[in-house]
């Protein structure tokens, strides 16, 4: 059922900003959200030490469709992709107990092992090439370009079927093995 949502918002075109012209606030920290509760929509992660950033990155990524959880450290990113399956991170390059790589090791080793796109306030090409090499999905620069965030979201879901098509085919040839096609 949710790789059928993931599927749907990534061929989906978000619209930024609500209609009525007003702003709204996202609220929803990971320490507030009870264990037994889980969502059934997908998931998204996003992960600042900077509480302005956290709120304009939620409103964002909330618009692309997902359900969203905070996390102001690495210690806190690191305990919601242990417990919850999230199929998109979105960080700041640096945190009060780390920084952007301690996550993609994280997500690396959790269970949905979701694509991390990273924000810097500076936007330096090195450190591009270096979150790239590290195993980031992608690098930007903060603030984003309107509508350039929603794409690289869109994309990082249909990377998600994709691999997912991927290994299933692969999964597939290999239990026929021995048959003549």
């Amino acid at each position: 059922m949710i790789q059928a949502q993931v599927a749907t918002l990534a061929c989906q075109l978000p619209e930024i900003g609500d209609r009525e012209g007003g702003g709204t606030d996202v609220t929803f920290p990971c320490r507030t959200r009870p264990r037994s509760a889980k969502l059934s929509c997908p998931k998204g992660l996003v992960a600042s030490s900077n509480g302005e950033v956290v709120q304009k990155l939620a409103k964002i990524i909330g618009q692309c469709g997902l359900a969203t959880f905070l996390a102001f450290s690495v210690g806190e990113s690191k305990r919601i992709l242990a417990r919850e399956k999230v199929c998109v991170v979105l960080c700041d390059d640096r945190l009060v107990d780390g920084n952007y790589e301690d996550i993609l090791r994280a997500s690396e080793w959790s269970e949905a092992k979701a694509p991390v796109i990273v924000f810097s306030s500076t936007g330096d090409w090195p450190d591009y090439f270096k979150a790239i090499r590290e195993g980031a999905f992608d690098y930007m620069a903060y603030p984003p370009f309107i509508g350039e965030l929603p794409r690289v979201i869109r994309n990082a879901l249909a990377s998600i079927m994709a691999s997912t098509v991927e290994r299933a085919t692969t999964k597939n040839s290999n239990s026929s093995r021995g048959e003549m096609p």
